[in-house]
């Protein structure tokens, strides 16, 4: 195991990982314990709900250690999310409505000016 996954960070995160499988575990065979005593299938899918829980998280604790043993994987994805982003359209301003009311046309420049400001 590299020195890197065994800092005092990562020791923590060893730690959660181990005690969320033993606690997501467990209550995955309390949870078919009691579907064996009901016979009810709602438990079972309880039971099996917990175990992917369990699945998930060591999911997500490989593609951490995945990602923090080559930094270039995390720097791959978000230049490809980058590149698959659609062009961001600025939106256009109303044209001005043909207002009498000076009082309105006042508060309409005001929203103008307040938008343009916003996307510098």
């Amino acid at each position: 195991m590299p020195r890197r996954l065994l800092t005092p960070r990562w020791l923590g995160l060893h730690a959660l990982l181990l005690a969320s499988l033993l606690v997501l575990g467990r209550i995955g065979w309390w949870q078919l314990d009691k579907a064996r005593g009901a016979g009810d299938w709602q438990n079972y899918g309880y039971a099996v709900q917990w175990w992917l829980f369990g699945a998930f998280a060591v999911f997500l604790w490989v593609k951490l250690v995945l990602d923090d043993l080559d930094p270039s994987r995390v720097e791959a994805r978000r230049e490809q999310a980058e590149q698959e982003l659609p062009a961001l359209v600025q939106p256009q301003a109303p044209p001005p409505a043909d207002d009498e009311d000076d009082e309105l046309a006042a508060y309409n420049r005001r929203l103008a000016e307040l938008a343009q400001r916003a996307r510098r």
